[in-house]
C-alpha cells in the first residue's frame, strides 16, 4: 500500500472542504480520515468531496440506477 506524505498514518487533522454538490462548508473530521485511510484502505491521495446528506443522496441515486439497469437488462433477455 502506498502511503502519501500528506496523510502519514496516525496523524490526522480536521480539514474543511466544500461539498461539490450543494456547496455546503463541511469539516472532514480526523476520526473520519483515520477510518477512511486505515480501515477502508482508501486511496491516500483522496479527500472528502461531498457532505453527508449529498453522499446519502448519491448512494441512493446509484442504487436506483443499478436497479433500473438490472431490470431493463432482464426484460430484454426474456424475449430473446
Amino acid at each position: 500500500m502506498k502511503l502519501s506524505w500528506n496523510f502519514p498514518k496516525g496523524f490526522y487533522r480536521d480539514k474543511p472542504f466544500i461539498c461539490k454538490d450543494c456547496g455546503a462548508v463541511e469539516i472532514w473530521k480526523a476520526w473520519q480520515q483515520k477510518w477512511w485511510y486505515e480501515q477502508r484502505q482508501g486511496d491516500p491521495d483522496s479527500t472528502a468531496v461531498r457532505c453527508r446528506a449529498c453522499r446519502i443522496r448519491e448512494r441512493e441515486r446509484k442504487t436506483e440506477a443499478r436497479h433500473e439497469y438490472f431490470h431493463s437488462e432482464t426484460k430484454q433477455h426474456r424475449f430473446l
